[in-house]
């Protein structure tokens, strides 16, 4: 698979419109206007062009003997992102089917296809697409150019096939890549004929650079996560992205890494397909997916750069990666790895959501009577509440620490709590009010930040405990 980009910047700040990190990586951003010029820039060739992209492009840098262009199709959430057309009628085809530069391609095997298909589509199994190193040299060989208008289709809208070939082709540069809305099953709806023949072209010769703004690497989404400017969504299942879809043990040295990417958020994309398999509108896209944030008061940021992933085999990532581009929300990236690479590395941060059932348990287990306020010893324990709630009444063990304190003072609560605590091995529990707080969420993030691999979230928080009418105690006033 192409590899996402790491151009490396020689003058740091350089045009204002990019962040650099220590390493020499760069964060691109899109702000590239006249103001955010250095003054001996702005009357340069370079701040010409920089100017005339505008929106359109967000960087331009010098790398390994070359110049790399990173740059979006229009500015996030824009009308001319709005109107880039993704999808397309089964209509739309009937009427378009033989130009000469319309190719329709088959994402599905090689015997769905031998069983009947669109007049004249090629067969592009995407499974072997998808397993190239570079699927270019494929697309060349199967008579593309990358010039044409190309549709994708397979069985039906619900099908991620299509969505997974649309992406790759994005990838791999193609000017005009399309999806077939609905699938072959909108196609026999309208009208349309199968074939049994196998269709054919002569060799091309790929002319379509690839366009590494598609996909996010582990690395691209470990480093953006929880950053200002970027939603993370994931196209599994609610309870896998809670963590409770394998069984979890009460012990804290056993739980295991199903769970999710710190600050993504659950977004089944299959309910942004209508009864017929077709895609919803873009509007009503565009108002699920502001929809989707942690609670009602925030939602989420159709302005941001966003980063979608799955469970790394089912491509459900490129269908809500099709969904967000058909409603012209950009930029987007899709992880193929998803979770399975991501969880194979332990380095990496997860969080998962604890009920009462599990955290109970393990405050029993190490109970002290006669000193309930020693910290939990198993596992790093914080309220993140407001100091006067933590101060009426917390869960025994925990230690309260703020969210606007958090970054700056985790480590002298660790220090003098939890000494020589291992970040990589000991879990890290936070709750606040209820379901409706994000502040555990935004913590949980800022500890997966300062190197914490095992966050969990009790999401319920003080509430829930409460209204079951467990142990809480108060600080004492000295």
């Amino acid at each position: 698979m192409i590899g996402p980009p790491c151009a490396r910047f020689y003058r740091t700040g350089w045009a204002g419109g990019v962040f650099v990190r220590a390493d020499g990586c760069y964060r691109p951003r899109v702000r590239t206007h006249a103001r955010n010029l250095h003054p001996k820039w702005r009357a340069s060739p370079v701040a010409s062009i920089l100017l005339w992209l505008g929106s359109s492009a967000i960087i331009v840098s010098l790398t390994g003997g070359g110049w790399f262009v990173e740059r979006a199709k229009g500015a996030p959430g824009s009308a001319g992102a709005r109107g880039r057309e993704t999808v397309v009628s089964a209509e739309w085809l009937a009427s378009r089917r033989n130009g000469r530069d319309v190719v329709v391609l088959d994402a599905r095997s090689p015997e769905a296809y031998g069983a009947g298909h669109i007049p004249g589509a090629l067969s592009i199994p995407v499974d072997s697409l998808a397993a190239a190193p570079d699927p270019r040299p494929l697309l060349s060989r199967a008579g593309l150019s990358g010039r044409e208008q190309i549709v994708c289709c397979a069985d039906s809208g619900s099908s991620p096939a299509a969505a997974r070939l649309f992406w790759l082709l994005e990838l791999a540069g193609a000017e005009r890549a399309r999806v077939l809305d609905g699938g072959l099953a909108a196609w026999r709806r309208a009208g349309g004929s199968l074939d049994t023949a196998t269709a054919k072209r002569r060799s091309a010769e790929w002319k379509r650079a690839a366009d590494l703004t598609r996909i996010a690497s582990r690395g691209y989404v470990a480093d953006h996560f929880g950053e200002p400017g970027y939603e993370i969504f994931d196209a599994r299942s609610e309870a896998e992205w809670e963590g409770r879809s394998a069984a979890v043990s009460a012990g804290a040295s056993t739980a295991p890494r199903a769970s999710h990417v710190p600050h993504s958020l659950p977004f089944d994309f299959r309910a942004l397909l209508l009864p017929d398999g077709t895609l919803a509108a873009p509007d009503t896209i565009r108002a699920r997916v502001a929809k989707a944030g942690p609670r009602e008061a925030t939602p989420v940021n159709l302005d941001a750069e966003f980063l979608v992933y799955d469970d790394g085999r089912s491509g459900l990532g490129a269908l809500g990666f099709l969904a967000l581009r058909s409603a012209g929300i950009e930029p987007t990236r899709y992880f193929p790895g998803g979770w399975a690479e991501w969880a194979a590395d332990s380095t990496l941060p997860t969080v998962r959501i604890i009920g009462i059932d599990e955290l109970r348990p393990r405050l029993n287990k190490k109970r002290r009577v006669f000193a309930p306020e020693i910290p939990e010893p198993s596992f790093v324990f914080l309220d993140v509440r407001a100091q006067a709630d933590h101060n009426a009444s917390h869960i025994r063990g925990s230690i309260l620490l703020q969210p606007h304190e958090f970054s700056d003072s985790l480590d002298v609560v660790l220090d003098r709590n939890w000494p020589g605590v291992d970040r990589a091995r000991v879990p890290l529990v936070v709750y606040c009010y209820g379901p409706d707080c994000i502040r555990s969420r935004n913590c949980a993030t800022m500890a997966a930040r300062q190197g914490f691999t095992r966050l969990e979230w009790f999401r319920d928080g003080i509430v829930a405990w409460e209204n079951a009418h467990y142990e809480v105690v108060a600080t004492k006033s000295e």
